[in-house]
């Protein structure tokens, strides 16, 4: 991979946003009007019905969920037009590089997609509590767009959308429930081996495991785990967050640029 052999230009990306935001802007329009009009309704019914709905917290955690689950959904998309003929031979023949092309992509698919949601939600809360207090006299707390869970939210999705721009343009038909699947998979063969390591390793302080009756406390009894291996397991800690937040994301991105100049190859572009 030589990326100093490849073109990039700033003005080209921002060509290529304009073009994607004019091409998308009417839909995006569309979507993101009904689903402010049908939450609105929600709301002003359940705040009208039950008060204890408006508790404080509750725009930040419906605004994680829309955040995250909408951008993967989005994402999933972003190379949508590699999947058919015509739209791929146009989009491939656009004059820009494979690289721009990507970090166009990832651009528009973590940080558009963030800006426009917190834009969006803001709007949408706003309207949302006035309309509530109008017809049912009831208050109830605003949406921080400043909150420090709402910036966790950003963080999260800025490293696991990648998974999703990646499937969007390795997986041909269904990159959504194809990546779903994948990631499960992943995280289940992780969870299996995780669990046999530990047994092996930790073999002469195990004495048993937890019962079945609450599951969230299944797994092993490892005498004085935390005192005997301190060091150790805050080493992993560290390890794990270093490559989560620091690398993660960008070994997806470029296994989403190779994608890119492989499809490209294929179709002798």
């Amino acid at each position: 991979m030589n990326l100093k052999a490849e073109k990039f230009s700033m003005y080209r990306i921002y060509l290529l946003l304009r073009r994607d935001l004019g091409r998308q802007f009417r839909t995006l329009l569309l979507v993101v009007g009904a689903a402010a009009a049908i939450l609105i309704t929600i709301d002003v019914l359940s705040f009208s019905i039950s008060p204890q709905q408006g508790e404080a917290g509750h725009y930040e955690g419906l605004f994680a969920s829309i955040l995250i689950i909408g951008g993967f959904i989005f994402s999933s998309t972003a190379f949508s037009e590699l999947n058919w003929g015509t739209s791929a031979r146009t989009y491939l023949l656009l004059p820009a590089s494979p690289l721009e092309k990507t970090v166009e992509r990832i651009l528009l698919s973590g940080i558009g997609w963030a800006l426009l949601s917190l834009v969006w939600f803001s709007l949408y809360s706003y309207l949302s509590v006035t309309l509530t207090e109008l017809l049912s006299g009831r208050h109830h707390p605003l949406f921080r767009p400043m909150g420090a869970q709402v910036w966790q939210a950003f963080a999260h999705y800025l490293v696991l959308h990648s998974f999703f721009l990646f499937g969007s343009i390795f997986f041909r038909k269904n990159p959504l429930f194809k990546t779903l699947l994948s990631l499960f998979a992943v995280a289940l063969l992780y969870v299996l081996l995780s669990f046999v390591a530990v047994r092996i390793i930790f073999a002469p302080y195990v004495s048993g495991t937890f019962a079945f009756q609450d599951w969230k406390k299944l797994g092993l009894i490892i005498e004085n785990l935390q005192f005997r291996f301190y060091e150790r397991i805050d080493l992993l800690r560290t390890v794990r967050d270093i490559f989560y937040w620091g690398a993660l994301a960008p070994i997806m991105w470029i296994l989403s640029y190779l994608r890119l100049r492989e499809v490209e190859i294929k179709d002798a572009v």
